[in-house]
């Protein structure tokens, strides 16, 4: 990976291309946007892969988060609760949700980075594939 700093931003050249960073979300992506999506990303492809392994097929998955960041202290992230909407045609019985849910925070390598330092929530839910709950 390279970065180069100026006018403001910073670019990333990263294997998929290009990428904006700055505190101005005018000018490129947030580093907390892109630290709570690294996260989504991990632990979102980590729950796909064993839903699948689990034999569970779904439609869709849709991930909530929510934050309490201290602004006594750089603003640093202390929690994070993250919330996946599995959209599938048979639900997930609530223990089964929880041992996958566990699973994933186990196995998620950005979540496992973290974990020691921000207090990390993650809850499997499951919708009808019509959305409603």
């Amino acid at each position: 990976m390279k970065f180069a700093i100026e006018n403001g931003s910073i670019a990333g050249n990263l294997g998929y291309g290009e990428i904006q960073i700055s505190p101005n979300e005018k000018i490129g992506y947030r580093p907390y946007e892109l630290f709570v999506s690294s996260l989504i990303g991990c632990s979102g492809a980590l729950l796909g892969n064993i839903l699948l392994k689990k034999r569970h097929p779904y439609q869709k998955i849709e991930m909530e988060v929510s934050s309490v960041r201290n602004p006594d202290h750089a603003n640093r992230i202390e929690q994070i609760s993250i919330i996946a909407y599995v959209q599938s045609e048979k639900p997930l019985a609530g223990q089964q949700a929880d041992k996958i849910a566990n699973l994933v925070v186990k196995n998620c390598g950005m979540i496992q980075s973290v974990i020691t330092s921000i207090d990390i929530t993650f809850t499997v839910k499951t919708l009808p594939l019509n959305g409603n709950e």
